[in-house]
């Protein structure tokens, strides 16, 4: 392998004994993609090479699996008389849905950063600690993810997207969308790291965890990568480690639940002394999620009507959302911000839950019967298909594309998402000892294909009364253009 400032230039060849006797049938011989690693790390230790020619080699792999096969037969074998025998038919046979190889792996010194890193390394901090350690492990990560270590920081408690990211990272490379089961991953390899690495004084695994993931800062990323990539060890997709690791600070740094009295007060407190700053508010409270505190701030001290929406709250919503949008059902253009503001005024609600309310409940509605599926459960047919093409979590399936689908005419993606939710949360609801990582698309068909359906004479006569609602709107429209 040769390498120029302007040019590469690859040749390789194979030597693959072959033995073919004569009366034996012939047979094939395929190389396996094995021989391309030792490609793929001379590449890695090579300046200046490209996602561009790393996709090449595992092009050419792909395609010697394919094609590179040596055939052993002579011309003369093509010449007996041998009666043709013809196969017997057989019914084609479902063809198995491809599940996604496991990322390639390479050692975590390959990176000439790592290396000089851990020569540097103290003792009288917990991250060089562990650096160490992972270092001295030298572990095997994601060829893919370690060729692009990136490191973004964060002061916040938000996601990384991809939006952060260069353009030109690999599409390979998954951003974002974690799972019950990769979450779990990551607080199990956390867990080990933690109680792996001893260092004088010892510290629990609470204050591991402040040191490390609340009182990081930014000029530690080389570092917190390192030990993102322990924490990405055994996850299903390659993952950037700083995206890993900002996933770790979430899970292990914050907490999902209601809010107490005690913590409304703190809000309260909080925005009357220093202001609407949410990111620090956020970071006081421990909380996940960009707009959590001032979503809640909003709810505190606006006094937002809570509980099921009646049938005249229902009915003042379509006419408020037609009135904006005539055709928001064809065009597929949503109400603005603003909008929903006003109509959650009228209602004394909040607008933010009004708007989820009108698309995972009403909407649908609207579009099931102009698809005429209205009276079809979709559950069934979702979950089957989510568990044939092996989707065990929501965040594996791409709802815009699946409400394409024919099956599904007429749904929504926030509907289908909603329906699957429901569905989750009774499954948990029969059987509390399952975990988050164990309530998987397969769980939540058992439970379905053992549960009773409950009457839906009610749930047909409030949808008959919104279409009937629906279709007075229209005439009412249709009326007003012809005058």
């Amino acid at each position: 392998f040769t390498s120029t400032r302007d040019s590469h230039y690859c040749q390789i060849s194979w030597q693959i004994p072959v033995d073919h006797r004569e009366g034996q049938e012939p047979f094939m011989i395929q190389a396996h993609q094995d021989l391309f690693k030792p490609l793929k790390m001379s590449l890695m230790m090579l300046p200046g090479i490209s996602s561009t020619i790393m996709k090449t080699v595992r092009t050419i792999s792909t395609a010697w699996q394919l094609t590179g096969k040596v055939h052993t037969s002579s011309p003369c074998d093509s010449k007996t008389n041998t009666p043709e025998i013809k196969p017997m038919k057989k019914k084609p046979k479902k063809k198995p849905v491809k599940t996604q190889p496991p990322p390639a792996l390479c050692s975590i010194l390959v990176c000439g950063e790592h290396k000089t890193i851990q020569k540097e390394l103290g003792q009288d901090l917990l991250i060089d600690t562990l650096a160490s350690y992972i270092l001295t492990k030298n572990i095997q990560v994601p060829l893919i993810a370690l060729m692009s270590n990136i490191s973004v920081y964060r002061k916040n408690m938000n996601g990384i997207l991809r939006n952060d990211l260069p353009k030109t990272l690999d599409a390979e490379i998954k951003v974002g969308r974690f799972s019950a089961r990769d979450d779990q991953i990551i607080k199990e390899n956390w867990s080990v790291l933690q109680k792996q690495a001893k260092r004088e004084p010892y510290l629990e695994e609470n204050e591991a965890t402040t040191e490390i993931f609340l009182n990081t800062v930014k000029d530690q990323g080389p570092k917190n990568n390192i030990v993102g990539y322990f924490l990405s060890q055994g996850l299903p997709n390659a993952r950037l480690a700083t995206e890993v690791f900002q996933r770790a600070r979430i899970l292990l740094s914050t907490r999902k639940r209601n809010f107490t009295p005690e913590e409304d007060k703190i809000i309260l407190d909080f925005v009357e002394k220093e202001g609407k700053k949410w990111a620090a508010l956020t970071k006081l409270l421990k909380i996940a999620g960009p707009n959590s505190a001032q979503n809640r701030y909003n709810a505190l001290t606006n006094n937002y009507k809570s509980g099921p929406y009646t049938v005249e709250e229902d009915k003042i919503i379509l006419s408020e959302v037609f009135t904006v949008n005539k055709f928001v059902l064809s065009d597929g253009n949503n109400l603005t911000m603003e909008d929903w503001k006003r109509i959650g005024g009228k209602l004394g609600r909040n607008p933010l839950y009004v708007n989820s309310h009108w698309r995972k409940a009403l909407e649908p509605i609207l579009t099931r019967y102009q698809a005429g599926t209205l009276g079809v459960d979709v559950r069934k047919a979702l979950l089957d298909h989510l568990v044939e093409h092996n989707k065990d979590y929501t965040q594996d399936v791409d709802w815009k594309e699946l409400s394409k689908l024919p099956k599904f005419a007429g749904t929504t993606p926030a509907y289908l998402a909603q329906k699957l939710h429901g569905m989750k949360t009774s499954t948990g609801e029969m059987s509390p000892e399952l975990s988050p990582a164990e309530l998987t698309v397969g769980a939540i068909q058992s439970w379905y294909n053992n549960s009773e359906r409950n009457g839906t004479q009610k749930k047909e006569e409030y949808q008959e009364e919104m279409i009937a609602y629906y279709t007075e709107i229209m005439s009412q429209e249709r009326g007003k253009d012809t005058e």
